[in-house]
């Protein structure tokens, strides 16, 4: 093997090649010394009489401890490997959750096929099994019954560590629950988001699941904000839009690389319809930068005198004596 296999496993640039050998090179050592000694006993086996068989069987439960420990040390070989092999950057919770949870079902799967073996081989069948089996099935039924919610948000918590549609500290809008913050944590059952006024929400998995759900982290931090600003009829459309485009771009806290818009929406009854658009830097300063959206736009309009109709409607008394005005919604 080492003849063969050694000077062309050593040229390679991974060490999971490396340690695979390894464990292959001793587990083919321990199959050798085994087979061996049952040799050497096979060959007393008239001096052991009724023994013989028992020591056929004792070798069988080495050889299948020896094979469970073998699957499960090159399961958790090639997981450690992956997770050296991801930079450390990006080595978060959330990746080792999910390869520990794939291995962990590896093991699983591994043990459960060996206790099959194991039971093919002491002949265990029959109406023992069938009762056993129809007692895992009857008791996983009543379990699953009991635990269907939480078994559905661990299943939907298993494909967002896969799926990976936001990650911890991404900030993130639930748009059905109206909650939105920084994610926290992922868990297996319920994702925990810190909003904006410092409070803790758990969502469950399955609702997150199953809900739209906006990711203002991905693929980059800048963020483009707008409002909605309506004209009374008479101005010129264009000068409008100039004075709005002229006033964001004087403002420091706008992206003058990326566009300012002033796109004439929509005609309404009371006037001309403005949707306004600029870029900011990060998306953690969305609500304090529609503040100065608004502002600088109301403060260009009002100091070049353009109105900006009203929703309110104005009563005079008839008495000139009396100088009190109501006011009403249209």
């Amino acid at each position: 093997m080492k003849r063969l296999f050694w000077p062309r496993i050593k040229k390679t640039r991974t060490e999971l090649d490396d340690r695979i050998f390894h464990l292959f090179e001793s587990f083919l050592l321990i199959i050798i010394i085994l087979f061996g000694i049952q040799a050497m006993i096979r060959l007393l086996e008239e001096y052991l009489g009724i023994y013989a068989e028992f020591t056929d069987d004792i070798f069988f439960l080495v050889y299948w401890i020896t094979g469970v420990y073998i699957s499960f040390r090159i399961i958790s070989i090639v997981s450690n490997w992956y997770l050296s092999r991801v930079p450390l950057r990006d080595r978060e919770t959330i990746d080792k959750r999910l390869i520990y949870s794939i291995r962990n079902i590896l093991m699983f799967t591994v043990s459960f096929l060996a206790f099959l073996v194991l039971l093919d081989y002491f002949e265990i069948t029959g109406a023992a099994l069938t009762a056993m089996l129809a007692a895992l099935g009857i008791g996983g039924i009543i379990v699953g019954l009991a635990a269907q919610n939480t078994l559905s948000n661990i299943i939907t918590g298993i494909v967002l560590l896969i799926d990976r549609p936001f990650r911890i500290g991404d900030r993130i809008h639930i748009e059905k629950l109206d909650t939105w913050g920084d994610v926290i944590e992922i868990g297996w059952r319920s994702t925990r988001i810190m909003t904006m006024d410092n409070r803790l929400v758990a969502i469950p998995n399955s609702i997150i699941g199953t809900e739209l759900v906006i990711n203002y982290s991905t693929p980059e931090k800048m963020f483009r904000i707008e409002t909605d600003v309506i004209v009374s009829y008479g101005p010129d459309a264009e000068y409008v839009r100039g004075l709005i485009v002229d006033a964001l771009k004087s403002e420091k806290w706008v992206m003058q690389e990326r566009p300012v818009q002033a796109l004439l929406f929509e005609f309404t009854e009371s006037g001309i319809k403005f949707r306004v658009r600029c870029w900011i830097e990060d998306y953690v300063e969305k609500r304090i930068s529609e503040d100065r959206l608004n502002t600088a736009v109301y403060k260009a309009l009002i100091d070049k005198k353009i109105a900006m109709p009203s929703s309110y409607l104005v009563f005079y008394f008839a008495n000139p004596e009396d100088n009190r005005m109501v006011y009403t919604k249209e």
